[in-house]
């Protein structure tokens, strides 16, 4: 038996993310929720290792049953033991990477993006708005193949440099626009992630974000095999939903006193 602790002041968004760590790594497994514990049986060491090794929103994980450490669950304070700890992600930051933009994604939200769409190691997994490749340098660095599309050039080199930085060697890059990357891509891609500029920037080429959304998603629904996760002002995602074809799940994350966004998982 293993316990994950949760991190940060969005217990379900942490959860969400975990569950979609555990069936890329290992497939639909139960995991039973205590506060901010959540249990999880029949993974090896080695699993349970990897998994919190690819998570944003989870400190680390212990073994129950053996050693000193005492974790409360279900009303019972069971012996536990430390087996590792997630990986750290502040040294990745916006201004940290040898390429900067300030609307880059920044890696803790990236890192939850690649898991909530299950990215599998050495599957594609697509941002179709790469920026400087936020999302990509995480994607890449627990394994997966990161394809990314972005409408200019000059980002498109950018994101090339942060890879390479990083140490990540294949990749697939493409200058264009989100809405059109089923036309641009020469093959699927088993997952997509998209965090799409809004909040002060929500108006932008092409027309509101909705708008860009709506059209992204229905050009990802002929390209992505799998999950889409995404990032939506709230008042935008309202809208956006009802044009996919499955909602897989949503949470409410407070950004600032002004803005709310929705993260959320889709079938486009």
């Amino acid at each position: 038996m293993f316990a994950f602790l949760l991190a940060g002041d969005n217990v379900e968004l942490a959860l969400m993310e975990l569950k979609g760590a555990l069936r890329a790594e290992v497939g639909e497994i139960e995991v039973e929720v205590h506060d901010r514990v959540a249990v999880v049986e029949g993974l090896t060491d080695e699993e349970a290792e990897r998994v919190v090794r690819r998570l944003a929103r989870t400190h680390a994980v212990y073994r129950v049953g053996e050693g000193r450490v005492r974790l409360e669950i279900g009303g019972e304070r069971r012996p536990a033991r430390l087996l590792a700890e997630r990986e750290k992600l502040s040294d990745r930051k916006p201004h940290k990477r040898p390429e900067f933009m300030p609307d880059s994604t920044e890696p803790f939200l990236a890192r939850v993006l690649v898991n909530l769409a299950e990215a599998r190691r050495g599957e594609r997994l697509l941002d179709p708005m790469c920026n400087v490749g936020g999302i990509l340098i995480e994607a890449g660095l627990i394994g997966c193949v990161p394809v990314g599309v972005e409408v200019r050039e000059e980002l498109v080199e950018r994101t090339e440099r942060n890879l390479r930085h990083y140490g990540i060697e294949e990749y697939e890059l493409h200058t264009g626009r989100a809405e059109e990357v089923d036309e641009i891509l020469d093959e699927p891609v088993q997952a997509a992630a998209v965090d799409p500029p809004y909040g002060r920037s929500s108006y932008i080429e092409g027309g509101p974000v909705e708008r860009l959304l709506l059209n992204t998603l229905d050009a990802l629904s002929e390209v992505v095999e799998g999950k889409v996760s995404l990032t939506a002002p709230v008042e935008a995602w309202e809208e956006v939903k009802e044009s996919v074809k499955r909602v897989e799940g949503e949470v409410r994350d407070r950004v600032h006193g002004s803005l709310t966004r929705v993260i959320a998982v889709v079938v486009p």
